[in-house]
């Protein structure tokens, strides 16, 4: 007899999927998510907003994420602007839907971010972040239930929360970075509190950042996160890049690589990461599409990178 043909449920974890409800990037993800210190122009919206001011920037971003193993997809993008006044500013957003024959989780994350330079070498940033997410009925582990489950009309969560960073450059090159996310301490993972820090150095032909992050919330103890990347420029259009990242809370190391070409005034780009080790590996697949309309002189901020265009 012929049976009715769905789609198949995610093979990952919610966790998993979900990973800490992070708006991907292409290089951060071609980094294995190392971007704390050196993550500037739209990416620095998502990971760190005091590094907005160490890239004098206009551009414009669409990304579009795929996991097949997780079923989601996600679809946003920002704006970045750091060329117009010294208090940079960007905002930006995305749709994001997991599992949708599973849980069927689907969220709106919207971000504000506003940074300001202390100095040439100090930059303070905070990002203002509105989330809706909301959740299937009857397919948590007790069935229809509120505390596992979602409802049928409500969101399951729906909140302003902020994330507040800084980030010090002590030597033309090297920055440091530090980040508190969802400091308003939301109590759910669906917006963990995470403390990260890292340290990064860059030229105008490469780069390179460790980074490592705590969450206070997703798991019943804290759990550590460890990232490392790297990149080169090529023929002053090509980035290569390559990560490592290890995560605790899920005991899965993945490595990330990333392709891409830049042009002065547009640039496409395209990362993959892979879970080498994991109860249940994960694939995610990240597509950006970004617009120079102010290359900036990168080199007056102290920093060179492919978010700045300034190759």
């Amino acid at each position: 007899m012929a049976r009715t043909a769905v789609a198949d449920p995610s093979t990952t974890s919610p966790e998993q999927g979900y990973d800490l409800g992070e708006i991907p990037s292409p290089r951060s993800v071609g980094m294995g998510g190392a971007q704390t210190a050196l993550g500037t122009g739209t990416t620095a919206l998502y990971l760190n907003p005091a590094n907005l001011p160490f890239a004098r920037v206009y551009h414009f971003e669409g990304i579009a994420a795929i996991s097949p193993d997780a079923r989601r997809q996600t679809y946003g993008g920002g704006i970045a602007d750091s060329s117009t006044s010294r208090l940079a500013g960007g905002i930006g957003g995305a749709w994001s839907q997991l599992d949708p024959d599973g849980i069927h989780r689907s969220w709106t994350d919207l971000r504000l971010a506003l940074a300001y330079p202390l100095s040439d070498k100090i930059g303070l940033g905070v990002t203002g972040r509105y989330l809706r997410a909301s959740q299937s009925v009857s397919t948590g582990p007790f069935g229809a239930d509120g505390v596992s489950d979602g409802t049928r009309g409500d969101p399951i969560f729906n909140a302003f929360t902020f994330d507040a960073g800084l980030t010090v450059a002590p030597a033309n090159g090297l920055q440091i970075g530090v980040v508190g996310k969802n400091l308003t301490n939301p109590g759910t993972s669906l917006a963990p509190t995470t403390l990260a820090g890292g340290v990064g150095y860059a030229t105008s032909q490469f780069a390179i950042e460790g980074d490592a992050l705590a969450d206070f919330t997703t798991w019943r103890s804290t759990r550590a996160r460890f990232m490392v990347g790297g990149e080169v420029f090529l023929a002053d259009h090509f980035p290569l890049r390559a990560g490592y990242r290890y995560d605790d809370g899920q005991h899965a190391h993945a490595v990330s690589g990333g392709v891409g070409y830049v042009d002065k005034k547009w640039s496409f780009e395209l990362s993959v990461r892979r879970d080498v080790s994991a109860e249940h590996p994960m694939t995610l697949f990240v597509a950006g599409l970004r617009y120079f309309m102010d290359n900036g002189a990168n080199e007056e901020a102290g920093i060179v990178g492919t978010d700045g265009g300034g190759f």
